[in-house]
């Protein structure tokens, strides 16, 4: 009985796990990766071509009825469909039809964008969205520092004191107890 259940409880747990990338169909349809500072440079020799680029959002705007401008800091994306690392060399802005909620897409937060080249758009390159995934909420830097970091000037040997478990404005200055 227990050997039945397993296969299902394996399956279950890796769909669970599985990346937010962009679907099978969008993938072929891209095909290989384009350098994005070719992209870039060059958008009109890439004009209507399907892409798949990531990186973290900048800003979540209103346009047209119901749609979207979003401007993302562009990062490499990984084997595993994920935009990991410092960003790679600039800006892109998409544009979707659907509405892009600013709550969810807020800034310092990564998505994966399927999206045809449209040219330029306040310089930038410009995406036609026909798939946006949202992959990973932003990492706040006041959960791994509740001090601010101008409090000690950016000592690095300071730090150890006023980061946590250290540092408990509850129960007195940095010392152990």
């Amino acid at each position: 009985m227990k050997q039945k259940w397993l296969p299902v409880f394996v399956l279950a747990l890796l769909a669970g796990c599985a990346p937010a990338a962009i679907s099978p169909a969008l993938q072929q349809q891209a095909g290989p990766p384009v350098d994005f500072a070719a992209l870039s440079g060059h958008p009109e020799e890439y004009q209507d071509r399907l892409v798949i680029l990531g990186g973290e959002v900048m800003s979540v705007q209103p346009w047209g009825k119901d749609g979207s401008l979003m401007t993302v800091n562009q990062q490499e994306i990984n084997r595993l469909g994920d935009p990991r690392g410092a960003p790679s060399g600039g800006t892109f802005v998409v544009e979707s039809n659907e509405w892009l909620s600013p709550s969810t897409y807020q800034p310092k937060s990564t998505v994966i964008v399927a999206g045809e080249v449209k040219g330029r758009r306040d310089g930038l390159l410009l995406l036609k969205a026909r798939e946006v995934k949202f992959n990973a909420a932003p990492v706040w830097e006041k959960w791994y520092y509740p001090v601010p970091r101008e409090w000690y000037d950016y000592d690095p040997n300071m730090e150890y004191w006023f980061t946590p478990p250290y540092f408990d404005p509850w129960r007195g200055s940095g010392s152990r107890r």
